[in-house]
Formats: structure tokens, C-alpha cells, sequence
């Protein structure tokens, strides 16, 4: 019987770490699982989805989540992770291509048992499906099959309010097969999300979910054990997935979840602030480089607009041209722009003139021959002072953008 021990450990990747041995051994002997502390891993997961509500098509929606996963320890056995992920903004378009406008961040940590159970700590949102998918440690061969339970965390309303939803999942080995011309393993999945109010912490206003029937598919590379992509759809000869509020009101989704798995290259933060220096910080005045936790932050303190708009002013054109120019140096990362405002109005037009102005410079380096694929953009308002703002200079110092070389 030929031994799959590489690929058990490898799919533990699936349940939103990312994570792999550091070597394979030959088939028929006992090898230990071992993880790399210190790497990081990206976990893209886009759904798109067909809405109706109370039988009424009301459009298509995409919805974006990214985790950066970084392996921090192991103990008794276990993985220990530490990251960040980034929730987008619901989008009519397949959010994969375009921008995306970020709508809140939210750190995450969690420890990983070798079996692929999760021990999650309390407060801890991120990530939305756990468990999921679980191994056995007996020997697999094509054909071969097992179950176990899953956990998925839904907010159908897009209102923050999650509801823990516990799952019975079957799995079967299918053996070999090629993925996109790569040599890789498939394995099949199915499960059903059922729910009858009986999370006491969920959303109140979720009554049930009937009719959730979902089939998974899983790839591995054969060649190098790493994880390529899985695809989650919704059965629909069962009438998508349906959910019933307490207001009587319903709404069905169909459609799929498609889930991209990358390692990250350490990034040489080093030798980009040296770049970035060489190339921004000594021809523009007034813009500043350090690095940060989610990599190296290229701050622009005089980037001028129209007063309360987002239009730039005569003369920045060329700020933006030296700006891109440097970015297109640094291959495979994405680029976070962020914007800030004084504390001047109301907390709702300081944040909407934040993200319109973050936009603005997203728009102008696309133009300039950047991938819109590559951003990510989001606005603080006047929610994260540099100075005070009670004087026209340090409230002038508060109306800056951000552009955050990402290690992700």
C-alpha cells in the first residue's frame, strides 16, 4: 500500500495556515511532523455568490477575506500562529482582479493539534472555517473514506454578527490528479450547513439554515506536497443555501468559494528601504520610509488635495510618476494605500474622504502600470493622529497617505 503520510500533514494546510513539512520520507516509515516557525503564509478566500431575498434576485456579490499566517512556535505537539486577516468591502465584480477596498482588519491566533482540530482563544473571529478538512492517521489509498466534524462561522447579513455553526463532513481520497498542468492529489468533500438557533452567542435574528449542501474539492502538488486550491460549491439542485431570520424573511445564496493558497517570501525589508530612499525619500520632500508590522510603510506627509476632495493638485503628477516607478522594482507583493485625515467634521465624512483619497492614489498608480490586482486600500478618517490637531500645521501633518510595502 503506498504510504500518503506527506500529503496528511500537508492538508492540514487547508484549515487556513498554510503550513507543510520541512521534508517528505520514503513511503512505509514513521517521520515526525514538523512545521517552520518563522514562515508566513497568504490565504486568499473569495465567494461569489447569487442573492435572493424572499424569492426576489437581488445580485451578485463577491466577498474577499486574506489571512497572513505566520508560524510563531510549537509545543506539546502543537502549531502555534499569530497574523492578521483583512476583510473587504463586498464588491459586484470578482474581487480577485480589482482593488480592494479594505473594511476592517482583525489580528488572529490559534494552535493546531496534528490530527487538524483548532484551539481557537475566546474573541478570536478569524479564521472563518475550522477543522476543516480533518485526517485520519491510518494509511490512505484511492477510494478510501472517512468523517469528521467542521466548523464554519457565517454572517449572512454582512453586519459583523458571526454564528458558529458546527458541520459533518465526508471525505474521500480520489488519487492522482492534474491541476491547471500541474502534477497534484484530489480530494473530494461534502457536507451540509444545518442550523436551528442553538448558538446562544450567534445573531439573534438567524432562525436556521436548510438546504446548504456543499461539494468541496481539494488539490495538493504532487511534486512539491504544497497545497494549490480548493473550490466550495454550493449544491444547487437543492435550492442553494437558505437562511431564515426571525422577521420571517429569507435569503438564499448560490454560488462557490474558491480559496488560493501561497507561501510568502520573506521580504529583505532592508534592502527596499534602501530602495526606497535611494529612489522616493531623497527626490520628494516631506515623505518618510520606515518598516512596520505588516512590512515597510512609505509615508507621504505634503501629498496636497482640493480641500475636502479627492482631487490632487496641480504639480503632484509627478510625485506619483517617481512613486510607481519605485513600486514596479518590487515584484510579487501588494501594496496597502491608507488614508488619513485631520479631526475636522463629522466622524462619517472624515472617513469617507479618507477612503476616497486612498482610492484616488490606487486609481493613479493603475494608470501608471501597476496591477490593480496588487492593491489594497482603506481609510482611517481622523482616527489615528500624528499630532494634535489644534493648529493648521499639525493638522496638516494628520491629512497624509500611507502606501505599505506588504510582506504577505
Amino acid at each position: 500500500m503506498k504510504r500518503m503520510n506527506t500529503l496528511w500533514v500537508l492538508l492540514l494546510f487547508f484549515l487556513g495556515i498554510g503550513l507543510w513539512p520541512q521534508s517528505s520520507n520514503p513511503a512505509g516509515e514513521d517521520f515526525q511532523i514538523i512545521y517552520a516557525p518563522g514562515e508566513k503564509y497568504r490565504i486568499t478566500e473569495i465567494s461569489n455568490f447569487r442573492q435572493s431575498v424572499n424569492n426576489k434576485y437581488t445580485g451578485f456579490i463577491s466577498r474577499q477575506i486574506r489571512g497572513i499566517m505566520e508560524v510563531t512556535g510549537r509545543k506539546n505537539g502543537q502549531s502555534e500562529l499569530s497574523g492578521t486577516y483583512y476583510v473587504m468591502q463586498e464588491s459586484k465584480h470578482d474581487s480577485r482582479f480589482i482593488a480592494n477596498s479594505i473594511s476592517k482588519t482583525e489580528p488572529s491566533r490559534f494552535v493546531i493539534a496534528s490530527n487538524g482540530q483548532f484551539i481557537v482563544p475566546e474573541g478570536v473571529q478569524y479564521p472563518l472555517t475550522r477543522s476543516f478538512p480533518v485526517f485520519p492517521k491510518d494509511k490512505l489509498n484511492p477510494g478510501d473514506k472517512w468523517q469528521a466534524f467542521g466548523e464554519r462561522y457565517v454572517d449572512p447579513l454582512n453586519k459583523g454578527i458571526f454564528t458558529r455553526v458546527q458541520f459533518y463532513c465526508d471525505y474521500q481520497f480520489m488519487g492522482e490528479k492534474e491541476y491547471e498542468g500541474v502534477e497534484a492529489y484530489l480530494i473530494n468533500a461534502q457536507y451540509a450547513l444545518r442550523y436551528k438557533g442553538d448558538d446562544p452567542k450567534g445573531d439573534p435574528k438567524l432562525k436556521a439554515i436548510t438546504n446548504g449542501g456543499h461539494k468541496v474539492e481539494i488539490y495538493v502538488s504532487k511534486n512539491t506536497g504544497r497545497p494549490l486550491f480548493m473550490r466550495d460549491l454550493i449544491i444547487e439542485n437543492l435550492g442553494g443555501e437558505v437562511y431564515l431570520f426571525t422577521d420571517n424573511s429569507q435569503m438564499v445564496l448560490k454560488g462557490f468559494t474558491q480559496t488560493w493558497f501561497d507561501l510568502v517570501e520573506i521580504m529583505n525589508r532592508d534592502k527596499i528601504l534602501e530602495e526606497i530612499d535611494t529612489d522616493i525619500v531623497k527626490n520628494i520632500p516631506d515623505v518618510t520610509v520606515e518598516n512596520s508590522d505588516q512590512g515597510v510603510k512609505l509615508t507621504l506627509n505634503n501629498l496636497r488635495f482640493v480641500a475636502d476632495q479627492d482631487i490632487l493638485l496641480a504639480g503632484e503628477n509627478s510625485k506619483l510618476d517617481q512613486i510607481a516607478a519605485a513600486l514596479k522594482k518590487i515584484p510579487d507583493r501588494s501594496f496597502m494605500v491608507v488614508g488619513h485625515t485631520a479631526y475636522v467634521g463629522t466622524e462619517e465624512s472624515m472617513y469617507d474622504l479618507s477612503v476616497k483619497r486612498a482610492k484616488k492614489i490606487v486609481d493613479m498608480l493603475v494608470e501608471r502600470g501597476i496591477d490593480a490586482k496588487n492593491f489594497l486600500y482603506q481609510g482611517k478618517g481622523g482616527s489615528d493622529p500624528v499630532a494634535l490637531n489644534d493648529t493648521e500645521e499639525n493638522k496638516a501633518k494628520n491629512r497624509r497617505v500611507e502606501i505599505i510595502i506588504m510582506e504577505d
